[in-house]
Parts: structure tokens; C-alpha cells; sequence
């Protein structure tokens, strides 16, 4: 369907204020384009549950970074078609998904979009635990340089990096390990090719056997609590967690006794099980813990790379022509 319809009655598109507040040159220009043929929102992803609510009620599609489109805000849209993600997933964090394919809404995403930026940071985690970035660096700053000296880290060369979860970033946190002179050990239910650079092995044989444990999948009912107490019974003494992941694919209570007793040396978190976090957990306190803001696809580069391309989604729906990447409820 072709919406052809006068300006006053053109189609109404919600786009979260974030990106519509956008300096970039790449990003106005598709917004420019879309302003061109829809009546555009700008929506904070903050707003009361209640001005979402009234506004969807009319809205044809919703492009989609932060907010999340619970049930309630979903069965409000009477007329939504599609949500186009600007990340790389799709889950019930950000959308109501039964809600979403009971009203048949389509539902698009980027594929492999932050890849680099959350690889990155993966690394960014690893070095700053193994060189004790931020202990040294309190250190020099309070005066104590030679404390600082005196506090050696650890090479990445010859350790054994273990990636659970081989899409588009655990291949890429791949091919960095192996730059890097490490041992790479893979493990992912759906993949059984060789992949060069990967031995591919079962979820306990890895974390038996891995120094550095990483964890790049998807947040699903097969994932949640993947990395449990037995699980993380199993790691090697001294070994080092990150999850730049979601949060509730680990135990957090587990992961805080494993952190106290030594069974792990640390952890690198870009997320939790609850974000922001209480005041009162526990990893806030530990010193053996790297906690950044869930920001591992944030960065200027995927920032633009997933704007642009959701907004595109929307001028393809909008012309009647067909959507790229669309999401397999």
C-alpha cells in the first residue's frame, strides 16, 4: 500500500526524540526525507506511559531506540503497522512481543549493526581488568606511582578465550582474540561448521577450560539464567567474566559469590539484571568489577548506522515497497 494521502492527512510516524535531536548530517537527511511524507512525533523515550498511549493511538509505525512498548502502550495503537528497531536485537526488554504479533505489527532490526562497537568494548572490559586500569590510574592520581609499578597485570597472549554465542560479534570478538595470540574456544547450539580460528565446543567444556569467558547472545527463554551456579561452578579458578550481553542471561547472586570467594578474578559488565541498578548491589561495592551503562552499541558510528536505517524501514513501508530486515517472532 502507497500512502499518497495530502499533508494534513499524512500517516502519523512517533520517532524517539533522541534521534530526532540528532546533529548528525547522515541521520537529518533521512529524517528530512520522512518529513517529506509522514506527520513525525517527536517522542521521548522517557515520557509518561500515558502521553505514549495517547499519541500511538493513531500512529502508523514507531521508530524505536530506548523506549519500551509495553503491553499497555501496544494495545493503545490502533493503527500500527510497524516498530523499526535501531539495534541489533529484538526482545522483551524493549517490546511487548506477544502483544506485538497478536495485532500482526511487523516488527525491524539491524542485524550485526553495533557489532564492532560491542566487540570493542568487550576488549576495552578484558585490558582493564588484566592491566588493573583503574586501580593504577587511582593510584598515580592519589600520588602512589610506585604502588602502581608494583601492581603487575597480566598478558592477553597465550590465555584461552572462551565466546558463548558465535553471531555476527562473538565471530568478530573472535578474529580479535586471535590477533591477540589467544586460544579461541566457541560455543553456540545452532552452530556446528568449523569456523576458522574457533574450536568449537560444548558450554561446560568452555568454561572448564577458558581464562577469559564472554557472552554474546541473545536474551531468550533458552538464555535466561544460562550462566548459573552450577555453570559457574565449572569456570576455571582466577578466570574473568564478561557480559556485554543482556543481564539475566547470568545469576547475579551467583555471579556476586563466585566474584567474593575468588572462583573469579572479575567481571566486565555492560549489563545487569536491573538497570539502572539498586544503590545496594553488591557489584557497585566490588573492586574486581568493570560496570559500564549498557552502552556497548553506543557509539556515534552505530549510533547513525541504526538511525538511518530504521527510518529507512519506515520510508519503505510508507511507499509501499519492501521492508529489508524483518524480524521472525
Amino acid at each position: 500500500m502507497v500512502f499518497s494521502n495530502p499533508p494534513q492527512e499524512r500517516p502519523k510516524v512517533i520517532v524517539e526524540s533522541n534521534i530526532t535531536n540528532s546533529t548528525s548530517p547522515r541521520v537529518n537527511q533521512v529524517l528530512e526525507e520522512l518529513y517529506g511524507i509522514a506527520r513525525v512525533v517527536k517522542l521521548d523515550h522517557s515520557s509518561p506511559k500515558e502521553v505514549w498511549i495517547r499519541e500511538i493511538d493513531d500512529v502508523v509505525a514507531v521508530v524505536n531506540r530506548k523506549a519500551k512498548l509495553d503491553k499497555e502502550i501496544i494495545a493503545a495503537a490502533k493503527k500500527l503497522r510497524l516498530i523499526a528497531r535501531t539495534g541489533s536485537g529484538v526482545d522483551k526488554t524493549r517490546i511487548d512481543l506477544e502483544e506485538a504479533k497478536k495485532k500482526g505489527i511487523i516488527i525491524t532490526y539491524n542485524p550485526g549493526l553495533n557489532s564492532p562497537s560491542v566487540s570493542e568494548l568487550t576488549f576495552l572490559l578484558i585490558q582493564a581488568i588484566y592491566r588493573k586500569l583503574f586501580k593504577v590510574t587511582q593510584l598515580v592520581k592519589e600520588g602512589r606511582w610506585n604502588e602502581g609499578v608494583n601492581l603487575p597485570g597480566m598478558e592477553l597472549s597465550g590465555k584461552t578465550l572462551g565466546i558463548v554465542g558465535l553471531g555476527n560479534i562473538g565471530r568478530r570478538v573472535a578474529r580479535i582474540g586471535t590477533a591477540y595470540e589467544m586460544r579461541v574456544l566457541g560455543y553456540d547450539p545452532y552452530v556446528r561448521d568449523k569456523i576458522q580460528g574457533i574450536e568449537i565446543v560444548e558450554l561446560e567444556d568452555l568454561l572448564r577450560e577458558s581464562d577469559i569467558i564472554t557472552l554474546h547472545v541473545p536474551l531468550t527463554e533458552e538464555t535466561r539464567g544460562l550462566i548459573d551456579r552450577k555453570r559457574l561452578s565449572l569456570v576455571k579458578d582466577g578466570a574473568v567474566l564478561i557480559n556485554a550481553s543482556r543481564g539475566e542471561i547470568v545469576d547475579e547472586g551467583a555471579l556476586v559469590d563466585a566474584l567474593r570467594s575468588g572462583k573469579l578474578m572479575g567481571a566486565g559488565l555492560d549489563v545487569l539484571n536491573v538497570e539502572p541498578p539498586s544503590p545496594d548491589n553488591p557489584l557497585l561495592q566490588m573492586e574486581n568489577v568493570i560496570i559500564t551503562p549498557h552502552i556497548g552499541g553506543t557509539t556515534i558510528e552505530a549510533f547513525e548506522r541504526g538511525a538511518e536505517s530504521a527510518i529507512r524501514e519506515v520510508i519503505r513501508l510508507l511507499k509501499g515497497e519492501p521492508l529489508k530486515n524483518i524480524f521472525n517472532y
